[in-house]
C-alpha cells in the first residue's frame, strides 16, 4: 500500500522589513494569511504573496507557505 497524502490546511506568511535592532541586524514581522485553497498552484501562491507584499511600504524579505496534511494509505 502506498501512502498518500492530503493537504488539509495551507497558510501563507509573508515578511516585510521594518528596520534594524540596536545592533544593526535586521527586523521584520509576518502577516500570515489563513485559508488559503489547499490545492491552490504555487505559482498562483507566489503571484498573490508578491502583490500583497507590495502594499506594504518596506521592502517584502520572504515568502513562506505552512502546510497541514492528513495521511492514509490507499
Amino acid at each position: 500500500m502506498a501512502a498518500v497524502m492530503n493537504v488539509t490546511k495551507r497558510t501563507l506568511s509573508i515578511s516585510i522589513l521594518r528596520g534594524q535592532n540596536a545592533d544593526g541586524n535586521p527586523v521584520s514581522k509576518s502577516y500570515v494569511y489563513s485559508n488559503v485553497k489547499p490545492d491552490v498552484e504555487p505559482d498562483k501562491l507566489m503571484v498573490v504573496g508578491k502583490a500583497l507584499g507590495g502594499l506594504f511600504d518596506n521592502e517584502m524579505t520572504g515568502l513562506n507557505v505552512v502546510e497541514r496534511a492528513t495521511l492514509s494509505e490507499d
